[in-house]
């Protein structure tokens, strides 16, 4: 009984890490990403988590109804960096606010 405890205890935490990388979705990957390209001195993408479901609860990102990412808003926010690929990847991307921002175009 006692190695059966010990093996589940073992066991769960693989499989919650397991899970919640499954559960990320492709916009989620690609917005994170993105964040790794990006000097954010002041942390305003401390809430681009890539564990959770969807991106749309994060701060400066809009989503529609299904949960596709319609909007990214970083302007004046002392973000830095290159924008790559990874903007491909948000197939529902309409608006990219970047006012004031220092990006290099890859």
């Amino acid at each position: 009984m006692n190695s059966s405890i010990s093996f589940l205890c073992f066991l769960l935490p693989i499989l919650f890490s397991v899970t919640s990388t499954l559960c990320t979705n492709s916009e989620g990957n690609a917005l994170h990403a993105l964040r790794r390209r990006l000097s954010d001195p002041t942390n305003v993408l401390q809430s681009w988590d890539p564990t959770l479901v969807n991106p749309c609860t994060w701060f400066h990102v809009t989503c529609d109804s299904n949960n596709h990412v319609i909007r990214l808003d970083l302007g004046n926010s002392n973000i830095s960096g290159s924008l790559g690929p990874e903007l491909g990847q948000l197939q529902h991307l309409q608006y990219l606010n970047q006012t004031n921002l220092n990006f290099l175009y890859i």
